[in-house]
C-alpha cells in the first residue's frame, strides 16, 4: 500500500516533534513541511492527503488549500478564541498542543487513506434499469473523443463515472487528471489549469505545466466547472476549440490532446440564465450531457450498493446485511447519495466487527442526518444514542469534537434559514467568507444533510 502524505505548514521544531510522535502511532504516513509562502508549490508537488496548519493566526491559509483536503489547525493552547478563529477560517478540526496526541491521532486515522478509513466507491452499481441504461450509454460515450458534461447531486458518483469513461476509452493508458474548480482561489485556478511561465506572478520562480498539459494524451476532469470565474471561461473555451493552451504569463501556445469531462451539481440552464456559465462554453462542454439520478430515484440500487460498500469496508471479512438493516436503509432518502451510504456502511462494518456473528443489524445503521438532528448520537428507532453527560463528566476528545461539529452545523443551517437561503448574507452574519461557507455546506451535503439550494453566494 502506498504511503500517505501529511503536509505540515509553518511549524517550529517543537511542534514538528510533537507531530512526529503522533505519526509514530499511524502506519505508512510521510511527513512533509513547508512555509505559507511555499504552500501552493508544496500542494502541487507533494499531493498530500491531509494538511496541518501550525498556528491559528495562519488558519486563513485554508482558502488557499483545495476544499477536498481535510485541514486542521494546531494551537499552543485550546482557547475559545483559537477555536473561533479556526471555525471562521473553515478548517475541519482544531487541537491544542498540550493535549493533542490522542485526538489528533484519531482524527488523522479518520482522514488518511488506508485500513479503517473512509470508504471509497471504485465502481457504480448498475442494478436498476436507469443505471443499466446509463452504464450502456457511458460505454458508447467512452469510444468517442467528445466532451462530456456529467450532472447530478453531490455524492452520486460523478467522478466515479468520469473515471469509468476514461478507463473504457482508447485513452485508458494515458493520464487522468482532475481539478476541483470550486476549491481554488481564482489566481491559483488559472495557473493550475493552464500552467504559468517563470515570473508570471510573485513566487513563480520556475515555469510549471498546467492540468491540460499534464493530461495530454488522456482525460481531464473539470469538477464543478460552473464555479470557474466568468472572466476565465473564454480562455477555457479557446483551449477546447483550438486544442492548444497558453500558460499564464507566457507568449507561446502548446498543442494538447485532451478529452475533457466536466461535472456540476447545479442546474446548467439556470447557471447560463444567471450568467454564471457562458452559453457558448455550455454547448462546447455538453456534446454528451449525462445526468446521474440520485439514490432516492433508484431505491432498488440501495441494497446491492450497500453490500458492495460493506464488503469493501469490512476488508475481506464475511459480513451479512440483516433484513431489518436493509429495511432501515430503504427507508432513508439519502440526501448525500452514494457518498453518505459509504459513510454509513463503514460505521456499520465497524459495529458488525464487534458482534460474534458479524451481522449488520438495524442497530448498526447510524444515519448521518440522525446524528446531526439529535446532537448526542443516533436516536432513531433501533439505533443507539450516546447519553447526555452530566456537569461533572469530562467528554472525551472525539466526543467533544463531534459535539462541536454538530453545534457548528446547527448554527450554520439556522443562519442560512434566517437569511432565506441567501449564501452571501448568511456568510456575513456568520463572520466567514462566502468561499468558507460554500466549503462547509458542501461538507454537510456529503454527510447526508439537506442544505437548501436557494440563493447565491
Amino acid at each position: 500500500m502506498p504511503r500517505a502524505t501529511l503536509l505540515l505548514v509553518n511549524a517550529d521544531a517543537a511542534m514538528r516533534e510533537r507531530v512526529v510522535q503522533v505519526l509514530a502511532t499511524i502506519p505508512r504516513v510521510r511527513l512533509q513541511d513547508c512555509t505559507d509562502g511555499e504552500l501552493e508549490r508544496s500542494l502541487e508537488a507533494q499531493r498530500p492527503e491531509v494538511v496541518l496548519i501550525a498556528h491559528p493566526a495562519t488558519a486563513a491559509l485554508r482558502e488557499r488549500i483545495p476544499a477536498r483536503l481535510p485541514v486542521a489547525v494546531i494551537s499552543p493552547d485550546a482557547t475559545h478564541d483559537n477555536e473561533i478563529a479556526a471555525m471562521r477560517a473553515g478548517v475541519d478540526a482544531h487541537f491544542g498542543l498540550p493535549d493533542m496526541a490522542a485526538p489528533l491521532a484519531q482524527w488523522l486515522r479518520d482522514q488518511l487513506p488506508g485500513p479503517g478509513t473512509r470508504a471509497r466507491i471504485p465502481e457504480m452499481v448498475a442494478h436498476s434499469e436507469r443505471m443499466r441504461s446509463l452504464d450502456a450509454f457511458a460505454e458508447r460515450i467512452a469510444q468517442t473523443a467528445a466532451t462530456v458534461f456529467i450532472t447530478g447531486e453531490s455524492g452520486v458518483g460523478k467522478e466515479v463515472l468520469a473515471r469509468q469513461i476514461h478507463a473504457r476509452s482508447a485513452r485508458a493508458q494515458g493520464p487522468f487528471e482532475a481539478i476541483n474548480c470550486a476549491a481554488l482561489p481564482e489566481a491559483m485556478l488559472e495557473a493550475l489549469l493552464f500552467g504559468h511561465a517563470k515570473g508570471a506572478f510573485t513566487g513563480a520562480i520556475e515555469a510549471r505545466p498546467g492540468k491540460f498539459v499534464q493530461a495530454d494524451g488522456g482525460t481531464l476532469l473539470l469538477d464543478e466547472v460552473t464555479e470557474i470565474p466568468v472572466h476565465l471561461q473564454p480562455k477555457l473555451l479557446r483551449v477546447l476549440q483550438e486544442r492548444e493552451v497558453e500558460p499564464l504569463g507566457g507568449r507561446r501556445t502548446r498543442p494538447v490532446d485532451v478529452r475533457v469531462i466536466a461535472t456540476s451539481n447545479r442546474d446548467l440552464r439556470e447557471a447560463v440564465a444567471e450568467g454564471v456559465l457562458r452559453e457558448d462554453l455550455y454547448y462546447r462542454l455538453s456534446v454528451f450531457p449525462v445526468r446521474i439520478p440520485p439514490l432516492r430515484e433508484r431505491p432498488e440500487d440501495i441494497p446491492s450498493l450497500a453490500r458492495a460498500l460493506l464488503t469493501r469496508a469490512s476488508q475481506g471479512r464475511l459480513v451479512e446485511l440483516a433484513p431489518e438493516a436493509e429495511s432501515r436503509l430503504m427507508g432513508h432518502d439519502w440526501p448525500g447519495n452514494a457518498r453518505e451510504l459509504a459513510n454509513v456502511m463503514e460505521r456499520a462494518a465497524t459495529l458488525a466487527g464487534e458482534r460474534s456473528d458479524g451481522r449488520v443489524t438495524a442497530e448498526s445503521i447510524w444515519l448521518d442526518a440522525d446524528m446531526l438532528e439529535h446532537g448526542e448520537g443516533v436516536s432513531a428507532a433501533g439505533a443507539p444514542s450516546v447519553p447526555a453527560a452530566s456537569d461533572d463528566d469530562i467528554p472525551s476528545a472525539p466526543l467533544l469534537e463531534q459535539t462541536l461539529q454538530t453545534q457548528e452545523s446547527r448554527v450554520i443551517l439556522n443562519v442560512l434559514r434566517e437569511a432565506g437561503g441567501r449564501r452571501k448574507e448568511a456568510a456575513e452574519r456568520l463572520g466567514i467568507s462566502p468561499r468558507t461557507l460554500r466549503y462547509k455546506l458542501a461538507r454537510l451535503r456529503e454527510s447526508g444533510i439537506h442544505v437548501p439550494r436557494t440563493g447565491v453566494v
